[in-house]
């Protein structure tokens, strides 16, 4: 397959359909248990969740719409002359809410799998706001009671319901990682396929509970019974027990890792999975390891295709990385200047021949290269064989002589938040991650920078799961956690994160 916007077809993952029907007959069939006469388990912990979703919606539209009336209506801060009946907004607020609902339950905003990660939840909302308000303006136009309907009504109804229904869902997603945090809202899962694919799987979602991955075990063809794989989580059983072993623990999501399981396996567990199976069946393409870009699942004429683009960031998300760098660098670039001017003029001042700024070659998004800049430090001279000032090791030092890299965020060229910068030359790069950490720009801080605060000490893990989980909201964690660092953090710990 090519880099770039090359696809996998689901049939295309292991070469299990060359081998022909006649294979499954030597593979041990799924011992099944008879659960026709009985539903599929639901968690009573996500419907109360649910069901808090939807009585927040619920008072944030008649928020949202009250709010607009009284905005626009009865408060008098804008003018409005025309004549309106307060008990026939009500009424059209009353039918507007269960309307409105209705229009998020399908766009599929009070299924888990869409909740609780990503920008998805915020898009759907968006655009069931939208759908409610055309919902409303049906209603006014064909019910002749809301004929005179104010325009000004409609409008700030649509922008009070997008700022006030995405702030809620933004509350409640917080809530849902405070209770996952407690062990609440966790999908019981089991993984099929205990190779590196499954072990990184299920040490990402075991590291991190906000996921809502609760993995209980393996099912492997190879590996020995009760063999422990990650974390005290062991081999439960071979895959054609599945169906028992997911009745016994209470399973809720099986992961099957294509590349994993003996393609006898991958046929019959495909082919006996239906809709009376006590578990939802996921397929993993078995690739997570290797893989750090956007994966995407389209379907043509039917035919479910993985597409893999060469970017980590596409669509909405490349927007917000691009908007959050230019706007946050020339912030930083206009309050850091009162600085950065002082410490040009010093370095020119104490010696007039050497280059005040550094530029350096460094890899770039997509393999590219640029100039990366930053000022004469301590480090530079004494490769030069000079002693340096004490201006220039305080630069080096404090970690100030990367402030003109605010130039190369502004030229789109690096992050303020992104993997360690690799420069040609200063550094040997682990051309095993090289590819994968290429995905994104290069940052003038991140996981590299702030290990002491996460979890893991291995500098490439941290930047992988940057790279795979990146969220607006991880940016400024990691912003915050360099701002600690800056500031509170002794002399000897920034020297040892900065940049070689």
């Amino acid at each position: 397959m090519t880099w770039k916007n090359s696809s996998l077809t689901l049939q295309d993952l292991p070469a299990y359909a060359t081998h022909g029907r006649e294979a499954s007959t030597r593979h041990t069939r799924v011992k099944r248990l008879d659960v026709a006469a009985r539903p599929r388990t639901r968690n009573w912990e996500q419907l109360a969740f649910q069901s808090m979703l939807v009585l927040t919606d619920a008072l944030a539209v008649g928020l949202s719409l009250f709010l607009a009336y009284t905005l626009r209506l009865s408060s008098g801060v804008l003018t409005y002359h025309a004549d309106y009946a307060a008990e026939k907004y009500s009424l059209l607020v009353g039918i507007s809410i269960p309307i409105w609902l209705m229009l998020f339950y399908a766009m599929g905003l009070y299924d888990l799998d869409n909740l609780l990660g990503g920008v998805v939840e915020y898009q759907q909302m968006s655009k069931a706001c939208v759908g409610g308000v055309i919902a409303v303006i049906l209603i006014s136009f064909f019910w002749r009671d809301f004929a005179l309907v104010s325009r000004g009504w409609i409008l700030l109804s649509l922008g009070l319901s997008i700022f006030i229904l995405n702030g809620d869902r933004f509350f409640m997603r917080r809530v849902g990682y405070w209770l996952r945090r407690r062990g609440w809202l966790m999908s019981r899962t089991l993984i099929v396929g205990a190779n590196e694919q499954g072990l990184a799987m299920a040490r990402q979602w075991m590291e991190h509970p906000e996921s809502g991955v609760k993995v209980v075990g393996f099912l492997d063809d190879f590996k020995p019974l009760h063999m422990p794989i990650c974390d005290g989580v062991e081999v439960l059983g071979r895959p054609s027990q599945i169906e028992a072993i997911a009745n016994q623990h209470r399973v809720q999501d099986v992961i099957l890792v294509s590349n994993a399981v003996a393609w006898e396996t991958f046929e019959v567990m495909i082919r006996e999975t239906d809709a009376r199976a006590p578990y939802t069946l996921r397929l993993s393409p078995g690739f997570y390891e290797i893989l750090s870009t956007h994966v995407a699942v389209h379907n043509k004429t039917f035919v479910p295709l993985f597409t893999v683009y060469g970017e980590r960031l596409v669509g909405i998300e490349a927007a917000i990385k691009l908007i959050e760098d230019l706007s946050l660098g020339l912030i930083l670039s206009l309050l850091t200047l009162p600085i950065s001017l002082p410490i040009a003029l010093g370095l020119k001042l104490q010696r007039p021949h050497a280059p005040v700024f550094i530029r350096s070659v460094t890899l770039g998004q997509g393999g590219g290269f640029f100039r990366m800049f930053k000022f004469r430090s301590a480090r530079d001279i004494e490769k030069w064989g000079m002693e340096p000032t004490g201006l220039e090791e305080f630069l080096y030092r404090s970690g100030l002589d990367k402030l003109p890299q605010l130039i190369n965020v502004l030229r789109c060229q690096m992050s303020l938040v992104g993997p360690r910068p690799q420069v040609l030359g200063h550094a040997h790069p682990d051309h095993r991650f090289l590819r994968q950490l290429q995905t994104i720009k290069p940052g003038m801080t991140g996981p590299w920078l702030v290990s002491a605060f996460w979890t893991s000490t291995d500098e490439k893990r941290n930047e992988l799961y940057y790279i795979r989980n990146w969220t607006i909201w991880l940016d400024f964690q990691i912003l915050f956690q360099t701002a600690r660092l800056i500031f509170f953090a002794p002399t000897h710990s920034r020297q040892e994160s900065k940049v070689q």
